[in-house]
């Protein structure tokens, strides 16, 4: 047990160019439609297009098309965040109006960079709503903005009701003298989508799109299952809203298409006079693998759509965004451009998620500006900008010219698996994960997992059930039917024909019993309390802990980890859907003395740097307790998704951080592997054991581990301690 410290602060027991005349944008979700002035907006059959920029094209060996590129900052004495630029339109004189998911304001920008001039807050003014919106997506049509939120989840899956307004606000005049005058708002729009798929208003069978599954507690937004709209527009000759969704993405098993959802009666909604939507025909539309982040029409009324993944960006994926032009038409599939967006956001890590307008036709050679969601990048290396106090933070954009087609003739590259080949010691329950540079697609071939011997264990196709082959953008997921056999060879082979990309180039196969072959774990190891302890935590970005095994284990030995609220006898952690809750498992046999550092405040599942993950991630808080336990059940655990925890095995530990949080099980009492760093008031705490890390005499390893005078502790808003190779003990472990 570790006893407190001598300082004032308890260790208890239990323990982110001015040339921009010619740009355009939209938004995280849609922006202008069309000129650059807020005037009454001609329908696009009538609209003559403005000739093409004069400026020479630059060389082909710019995929990019890249004009210039400027960074934004806020408004002197703000409050507010300002790094998460989520949907943006431009204003007369080079000014231009952009939102922020993390704020409940506007801010007028110069759209050649520097600070803001003019910001309106919606929390005070408009429709003063009282908690973040995260507003993410919205359009013009004629002086009359239209804002809506994600309607999405938290991040942990939590709900967020106050997501779901619909609103709208005229604006005039520029720059500093802008003004902003409320129309009214609309509040059911999650809600009354989700009903409207339940109950088949479009005609595609009931639940066609999983809303109800999608929206629902405990499911994290931003995977192709999720819920999440980030992308609005208007439909031609403005007879609807187009509502963009990032997730879910249409599709039982492939999840493959991005979704648009008409709203045709907007105005009557906002304006109080309809209380229930109308929804039209749904549209789906093939980006890629990726989802919408914003839709933007151009003057000549063709669409341009910045497509993004459901999740976040994938290192092994090349072109992770990418812009497509698309005529409006339903039936015509978009066509993806040439720009390379992973280049333009390669060093700030940014997402692209706002067009300022389309000043021009939507083809080669018309200049737009793009603005990035800066909200992850740690422009200092160690804070996350959105973390930063509001006078430090900013966020990036670029004026791009539109590129040619896109042509793809290359089939995917296989970038990683899981498990890797010749990994010793794979649990039974492993799914084999195979990661692209692009998004895939199932051919007509199989997929074939073997033992060592050859002979087959089970065929995987197209055909196969939704439960057994999954795709998510890049990755294919194969689940076996039945557990693997203990201490046994495995490979897997794969036709040349059975993976494609979405233009039909194929995969080029696995032949060999080499490159995706691996070996089984004995039984899973016993765990008690004392055969783990917590070195680490962040309630700071990075948010993330960190625990050693005192004793070796097979693969497959799995930990249980939550931030719940554990209530005091039978009643644990009943019915409680938010916050973390996730399993971790060891993927080979490690020794005694391992360390593990788990990040959880990511999108899909918690980060491990050994091992993997199922479940729910979230951030840590003021007060937080964090619990380690074996055993147990956790209700539609999946792919960053946890529902309620309906049993509780064997506790292991506990980590408590800034203030206390639920109740300490007597196990972790009686074995003294409860640690508590508390301060009152609470507040955001960092955590971390600085003594030696000799463990060749693990005894003594664990009694300096549960000495506070060998950890370090910051009770104050402050950077976590950094990652170094995705571990607290990165830099410390040879």
């Amino acid at each position: 047990m570790i006893t407190p410290s001598a300082s004032r602060i308890p260790f208890k027991p239990m323990l982110l160019a001015s040339a921009l005349s010619a740009v355009l944008l939209a938004a995280c979700g849609g922006g202008s439609d069309g000129g650059g002035s807020f005037l009454p907006i001609v329908p696009p059959a009538a609209v003559t297009p403005p000739a093409p920029p004069p400026p020479a094209q630059p060389p082909a060996a710019e995929p990019d098309q890249l004009i210039s590129k400027a960074t934004f900052t806020p408004n002197a004495g703000t409050t507010e965040g300002s790094s998460d630029a989520s949907t943006a339109f431009a204003l007369p004189d080079n000014f231009m109006l952009v939102a922020d998911d993390e704020a409940n304001v506007l801010r007028v920008y110069p759209r050649a960079g520097g600070a803001a001039v003019k910001e309106w807050s919606y929390e005070l003014d408009g429709p003063k709503l009282g908690k973040e919106l995260d507003l993410e997506a919205g359009t013009r049509i004629g002086d009359t903005l239209y804002l809506t939120g994600s309607n999405s989840n938290k991040k942990d899956g939590g709900d967020a009701p106050d997501r779901s307004h619909l609103f709208a606000v005229k604006v005039t005049g520029t720059g500093a003298a802008t003004t902003f005058t409320y129309v009214g708002q609309f509040s059911a729009l999650e809600a009354q989508l989700v009903a409207w798929d339940a109950a088949n208003g479009h005609g595609l069978g009931a639940n066609h799109f999983g809303f109800t599954v999608s929206a629902g507690a405990g499911i994290v937004p931003e995977r192709v299952d999720g819920f999440s709209v980030e992308g609005m527009t208007s439909a031609p000759g403005d007879s609807a809203l187009w509502l963009g969704f990032r997730a879910p993405q249409t599709g039982a098993s492939t999840r493959a298409k991005a979704l648009i959802v008409p709203v045709q009666n907007y105005a009557a909604l906002v304006g109080g006079t309809a209380t229930q939507a109308a929804f039209g025909a749904p549209i789906e539309l093939e980006l890629g693998g990726r989802g919408i982040r914003s839709i933007d029409k151009g003057t000549d009324g063709n669409y341009l759509i910045v497509a993004g993944p459901a999740g976040a960006a994938s290192p092994d994926v090349d072109r992770n965004f990418a812009l497509f032009s698309w005529n409006g038409n339903p039936g015509t599939a978009p066509v993806e451009l040439s720009n390379d967006l992973d280049k333009l956001r390669k060093e700030t890590g940014g997402s692209f998620e706002s067009t300022v307008e389309v000043p021009g036709p939507v083809k080669a050679g018309t200049q737009v500006q793009l603005l990035l969601d800066n909200g992850d990048t740690k422009w200092d290396g160690n804070t996350a900008s959105k973390d930063l106090p509001p006078a430090e933070q900013k966020f990036e954009g670029f004026v791009v010219r539109l590129g040619q087609p896109w042509v793809d003739t290359a089939g995917p590259v296989l970038k990683t698996t899981s498990p890797a080949a010749g990994r010793v010691g794979v649990n039974f329950d492993t799914s084999i994960v195979l990661s692209f540079n692009e998004a895939v697609r199932l051919g007509a071939g199989n997929i074939v997992l073997h033992k060592a011997d050859g002979s087959v264990v089970e065929t995987f196709n197209a055909a196969s059930p939704a439960a057994r082959v999954q795709l998510a953008f890049n990755v294919l997921t194969i689940v076996p039917t039945a557990k693997l056999t203990a201490e046994t060879g495995y490979y897997v082979t794969v036709d040349a024909n059975a993976i494609t990309d979405p233009s039909g180039n194929a995969y080029a196969g696995i032949s060999d019993a080499t490159k995706l072959g691996f070996m089984t774990a004995g039984a899973p190891t016993q765990l008690v309390a004392g055969d783990l302890l917590f070195m680490a935590g962040n309630a700071e970005a990075p948010d993330a802990y960190a625990f050693v095994l005192l004793k070796a284990v097979n693969g497959g030995t799995q930990v249980t980890f939550t931030d719940r609220d554990r209530k005091a006898g039978a009643l644990e952690f009943t019915d409680i859907t938010n916050e973390t809750a996730f399993v971790w498992t060891a993927d080979q046999n490690l020794p005694a003395g391992t360390i593990v550092t788990i990040q959880t405040d990511v999108t899909g599942n918690p980060i491990a740097d050994k091992g993997t993950t199922l479940g729910s991630p979230g951030g840590i808080g003021k007060s937080e307790t964090v619990y380690a336990f074996t055993g147990g059940t956790i209700e539609g655990l999946g792919i960053g998704k946890a529902g309620k925890i309906t049993a509780v095995g064997s506790y292991l530990a506990s980590l408590t951080l800034g203030g206390a949080a639920g109740t300490i099980p007597d196990a972790i009492t009686t074995a003294g592997t409860g640690f508590s760093f508390t301060v009152s008031p609470a507040n955001q705490t960092n955590a971390i054991y600085t003594g030696s890390l000799d463990r060749s005499d693990l005894a003594a390893f664990a009694a300096r581990v549960k000495n506070p005078a060998n950890w370090t502790v910051r009770y104050a808003p402050a950077v976590g301690w950094p990652l170094t190779n995705n571990s607290l003990f990165g830099d410390k472990l040879p």
